[in-house]
């Protein structure tokens, strides 16, 4: 007994509307895969702006405390933008009668706050950013505590401190932004801004040491 086969009709290969539709379906997972792929692209790029962002603004914000926490006087000035200039007395080294002084600055063109001119981090701002990509200081002060503050109760609370803790306490702020520039049909200008804050409060100021260094 011969068996049984049974033959289908047309199965000589794909018909045209077949192959239209394949090659629309891999196209549109083509298109999907690349968008999710540059969607984490992006995503990663921004988060490693905002890290090195993050690094910048807090090593600030620590290097300054720590020299205003050892200084013996401070005084401040406005310069362009909305930011100071600082200028911190601090002992000598070597000598105890002696005093140097060293200013802290932000330079807003090339967005790097300055120590006697030098740069805090010489690797920030990063040299390989992307198009469209830069990174802008909104703010650099150094005010009295209770003088600039979003919360009533530390202003209230500062007109019952003394005197001498008032003028020995005070507040950093350095605010930093990331701005990405649209660059590519369908994309959007965005930007992160973000505060870094510190008190600190200058015991030298008060110390003995001080009247007789300034003496």
């Amino acid at each position: 007994m011969r068996p049984f086969t049974h033959k289908w009709r047309n199965d000589d290969g794909w018909t045209f509307i077949e192959a239209t539709l394949t090659v629309v379906i891999m196209a549109i997972m083509v298109l999907g895969l690349t968008i999710v792929l540059m969607a984490f692209r992006e995503h990663l790029d921004r988060s490693w702006a905002i890290r090195v962002m993050d690094q910048y603004g807090n090593d600030v914000i620590e290097e300054l405390t720590h020299e205003l926490r050892n200084a013996i006087d401070v005084s401040t000035r406005p310069s362009r933008g909305n930011t100071h200039e600082i200028d911190v007395v601090v002992l000598d080294k070597y000598y105890a009668n002696r005093t140097s002084t060293v200013r802290w600055r932000a330079d807003l063109r090339t967005t790097q706050i300055k120590r006697d001119n030098e740069p805090v981090d010489l690797l920030f701002p990063p040299r390989q950013l992307g198009r469209g990509e830069s990174y802008e200081i909104r703010q650099f002060t150094l005010t009295k505590y209770g003088v600039l503050t979003p919360n009533i109760e530390e202003h209230r609370d500062s007109q019952y401190r003394s005197d001498s803790f008032n003028d020995a306490t005070f507040d950093i702020r350095f605010i930093l932004r990331y701005n990405r520039l649209a660059i590519n049909p369908g994309e959007r200008n965005w930007n992160f801004e973000k505060a870094y804050f510190s008190r600190v409060y200058m015991r030298n100021k008060n110390l003995p040491i001080r009247m007789q260094v300034t003496e």
